[in-house]
Formats: structure tokens, sequence, C-alpha cells
């Protein structure tokens, strides 16, 4: 990344305590984050005795213990199909795994599970003491994970825990259907009699495209009953599953059979990649517990309008841009005020392409308060740098519900990854049968990865770029003069550059004798090449030249 000014971007006044503790990086940029545009969630901003803005929560009075989410299952599929004895978590044992490692863009982490052989899939047996091999009330539950199908084959199976009964089917399975994701829950839930309640099928979700991922889950509350699949964090559909079909009325009980024990199939079927695949839960003691506290700090929750449930403070910055992609945040930190066993939580995010303040994607990663260097993080696209980014903060009351943590100067530290500067001195310094021989000064900025040179017939309307050259990229070292790039632009590199046209956007012209030529040079970096988000200098100056044959008398 390229050094640049100290510039600041101010909305709150300077804290002093908090730069003395962290200090500001040199030759950074700094972001101060004001109170415009967050959303609060159980969460007010006050102004206190030294007026400042700060954060606190709303609402603490509920919790007065902590309702933990359970994670039951977790497939990365980090590593090789033959290295999976466990599951993640070392809850489940593997059966059988068949699978590729898939690495590339979209895939979290170390790979994902690309699947396409007919005998490709994952088998995990169901445990008798973790959640799917259980017959007890299921509680709420998610089931999730990313996927990316390279075809949308029929009854293609993402998920299945499936077994049979006195003849009947019992369980949960995902599967693809007509190009569509399709959630059915065999004779999953019993109503207040006890019995078994009928199939529950979630089938009218949005259709699928090929090579592309999707975040999928498919999760119940047993408080509200509320049934839904979920794509890229939007609801698809949604069912209430309760006598009424109205949320907390009767609620039905999720639970597996007690007569069987079926092995869990990921994949069988798929083709195309699997990621990040995981089940997490919470426990019915845990709701009925946490309800029972709400209510009886809220004795009037019917004037209210809900059933008053505790939960932390949370607050979420809109989507931001940096000026540039390929960003990297080089220090985050905020003030904060802990009252006793509260506590402040955070998550950043970030991305080059630009995102929704509510979706599922890109990742969230937890940060702590003065941490450094984000963007030397590894993630399925490089490393954790962007062009658009968002944060958000996590409150925490005390376990009694009387005291709040309180949040204010949220700040953060980057330095622009600026395009390379333009390449200076151009020159046409020979010409010849066809060919133009063009020189310019090295570009000596610290990531510069190549050239391209534009030209064309007209000024500054250029029809071609060219980018390589006897089949690699023009570069500093192409050229043994320490202070020089000098390239013979002829109709054999036009031809080679041309072939790489593939949208044919250029019409390449090839070089004439006695026409005259336009040429510029830009620089570029070495932030993701070839794509979009690469950084390019501006035109250098315009040079022209006519390719000439020479004399045809000898000396």
């Amino acid at each position: 990344m390229h050094n640049t000014r100290i510039r600041s971007l101010r909305y709150l006044a300077p804290v002093l305590a908090l730069a003395l503790l962290y200090p500001v990086p040199e030759f950074s940029e700094q972001v101060r984050f004001g109170t415009r545009g967050m959303g609060l969630y159980n969460v007010k901003m006050v102004r206190d005795a030294k007026d400042r803005e700060v954060y606190t929560l709303d609402d603490k009075s509920y919790q007065k213990t902590s309702i933990p989410t359970v994670t039951d299952l977790v497939l990365s599929f980090n590593g090789t199909a033959s290295s999976y004895a466990r599951d993640d978590t070392g809850h489940y044992t593997i059966r059988s795994a068949a699978y590729e490692v898939a690495i590339g863009p979209g895939v979290l982490g170390g790979g994902g599970a690309l699947f396409y052989n007919k005998d490709h899939h994952v088998e995990i047996n169901s445990m008798r003491n973790q959640w799917m091999g259980t017959c007890d009330d299921l509680g709420s539950f998610t089931i999730e994970m990313r996927i990316c199908p390279t075809a949308l084959r029929e009854d293609a199976v993402l998920f299945s825990r499936v077994g049979t009964t006195s003849g009947a089917r019992n369980g949960i399975e995902l599967v693809l259907k007509n190009g569509h994701i399709v959630a059915r829950l065999y004779s999953l839930f019993k109503g207040p009699d006890g019995r078994r309640t009928g199939d529950f099928v979630l089938n009218r979700g949005r259709t699928l495209q090929e090579k592309r991922w999707y975040h999928v889950a498919l999760t119940f509350d047993r408080i509200s009953g509320k049934l839904a699949m979920m794509i890229d964090g939007e609801e698809d559909e949604m069912v209430y599953a309760s006598s009424t079909g109205e949320p907390a009325v009767n609620v039905f009980q999720p639970c597996f059979s007690c007569e069987d024990l079926p092995a869990a199939v990921i994949g069988k079927n798929f083709s195309g990649i699997i990621d990040e695949f995981r089940i997490s839960f919470r426990h019915i003691d845990d709701l009925k517990r946490e309800t029972d506290i709400a209510l009886r700090a809220y004795r009037e929750a019917d004037r209210i309008g809900r059933t008053p449930v505790n939960r932390e403070g949370v607050v979420t910055s809109p989507v931001m841009a940096f000026p540039h992609t390929g960003t990297g945040v080089l220090l985050f930190q905020w003030g904060e005020e802990l009252p006793a066993h509260t506590f402040v939580w955070f998550e950043f995010r970030t991305a080059d392409d630009l995102f929704t303040a509510d979706g599922d994607a890109p990742r969230w990663y937890r940060i702590v308060n003065g941490q450094r260097d984000f963007w030397k993080t590894q993630t399925g696209e490089g490393t954790l740098r962007g062009k658009y980014y968002q944060w958000r903060a996590h409150l925490v009351a005390s376990p009694e519900g009387k005291s709040s943590p309180r949040l204010f100067d949220v700040a953060l530290n980057y330095v622009p990854d600026e395009p390379p500067r333009a390449p200076q001195k151009l020159e046409a310094v020979k010409t010849a049968d066809r060919s133009v021989r063009l020189r310019w000064r090295k570009n000596v900025d610290e990531d510069i990865l190549g050239y391209r040179v534009y030209y064309g017939t007209r000024s500054r309307s250029y029809d071609g770029v060219i980018s390589l050259a006897d089949g690699g990229r023009i570069t500093n070292d192409m050229s043994d003069d320490p202070r020089y790039v000098e390239i013979d632009i002829t109709n054999a590199v036009i031809d080679e550059n041309m072939k790489r046209d593939g949208k044919k956007l250029l019409e390449y012209p090839l070089l004439k004798n006695n026409v005259l030529y336009f040429f510029a040079v830009t620089a570029y970096d070495s932030y993701r090449p070839n794509t979009k988000y690469n950084h390019e200098s501006p035109h250098s100056g315009e040079v022209s030249a006519r390719p000439f044959a020479g004399s045809e008398i000898s000396e």
C-alpha cells in the first residue's frame, strides 16, 4: 500500500486517552464515526458529563441468565475427505466421506467440498448424546451452509437426516427440486396432544443459478413456532408450526423419533461446492427460563405487545466506502466504560463489491480493541482488504441486569491503496518497418506489477491495449537499462494481445507504414491483477510516431 499524508474525517472530538493508548499509525488516514446512520437494536445514544456521544443499553433489565447458542456440528471442509474422522467440533464421527477439496474464489478457510461423482457424499453418525441423536425437544435450531452449484441436479441432497418409524419417515432434508431448494420436515413435530403432525414442506423459494454462491439456512424458533428458509440472509418462505398457524399459539414440539438413529448425509447426487456446513441450537429449557425471567421483569407483557426476551444491544454501522479498492485497516479502536461483569465486543467486514447492510455476506470477523493490520488476515480471496466496509458492536449487560457498558469514540485508521503514478518521459525513440520503439522512465512505486501501452490512430482515443510481449507482462525487469523501459511495438505484439481480448471490445489496428499512431502508457500494481479491482495509473503524456520502412538504396 502507498504512503500518503495524514487526513481526518472527524465527527467527534479527539480522545487523548485513546490516542495515548493506541498511537495513530504514521502515514495513515483516520475515520471517526458519529451516530448518524447507525442501526440501533436495544441501544440508545446519550450525552455524558463530558459531552461525549455514548452508546448504552436501552433495556438491560431482562438478562438474569445467559442463554447460549450451542454449536452442534461443523464441517468447514478445509481438509481432504480421508482426513475427516470427526466433524470440526469433535461431537460426531464420520462414517464415510468422498469429495475433492475445492480452492478458489468464494471458498472460505482452507477449502470447500467439491462433489461431482455419483459416489461423492459425506455420511455422519447420529450420536445419542448430541442434537442429531436426541429424541427430546429439539428447541430452536438453524441448519446452514454455503453452496455453489455447478449443475442443478434433480433431487440432489444438500442435507438429510431422515429415518423410518413404523413405516413413516421422520426427520429433516434439504434437496434440490426444479432448481429450487426444498425443505421437507417429515413428521418432525408433535402437537399439544403428543401426536405427530403432518409433514411441513417449504418449496416456494427463488430459483437458483449455476456457478453462484448462496448462503442457505433453515431456521426454527421454538418460542414463536416460525419455520423459515433463508437464502443470502433473506427470508424466501416461512410458516408457523403451531396449531393455529399463528405465532406463539400452541407451538408444535420438534423432535426426532426414538426408534431410529439414521446417519446424516451431505452432498449425495449434488454437483458443486458445499462449504462451512453448521448446525446450531438453543436448549428448550434455556428458552423457557429466558422467557420466564423476562415475564417476571416485565409483568405488563401484553401492554407492550410482545413476549419480552432479553437480548444484547447491537450498534451496526451503515456500509461505508474507502477511496479505493483493496484498502486495508491499520488500526481499529474505541472507548469504553465497563462496569463489573459487562463487556463490549466488535465485528468487522469488508469487500471490494458493494454489499447490503443486513446480508450474510461477506463474512464477519471478530476483532478486539486496538487491533492492528486487518489487511494481513487471510480470506478466500486473498487478504482482508476492500473498498466497502461495515462494523457492528455488541453491548452485553451484567448478569443481574443492573449495569450496562458504555461505548464511545469509535475510530479506524487506514492507508489508501492508491493507484500508481503515471509513467513519465514517454518517447518514440525509433521507427522501422511496421514498428515503433517506445521508451519511458521506470516507475519506482513499491508494488508495481506492470505496464499497459494504449495506442490508436486518433489522439486520446485508443483502439488497442498492449499488456503482454513475448508471452509475459511488460515490466521493469524486461529492460537492462536501470532508468528506462524500452519495447518494440510490432504487429506480432499487437496480434498476441488481440488474441487475448476475448470480448472483442477493441479493434487493435495493425501498424502500417506512413500512418500516424498515438501512444500512451499506464502502470498497474499487484492488487488482484486482471480484475476490475486492480489499481491502474492515469495515462502518461501522449506521443505520436509513423512506422517507416527506411530507404531502399543500400550504401
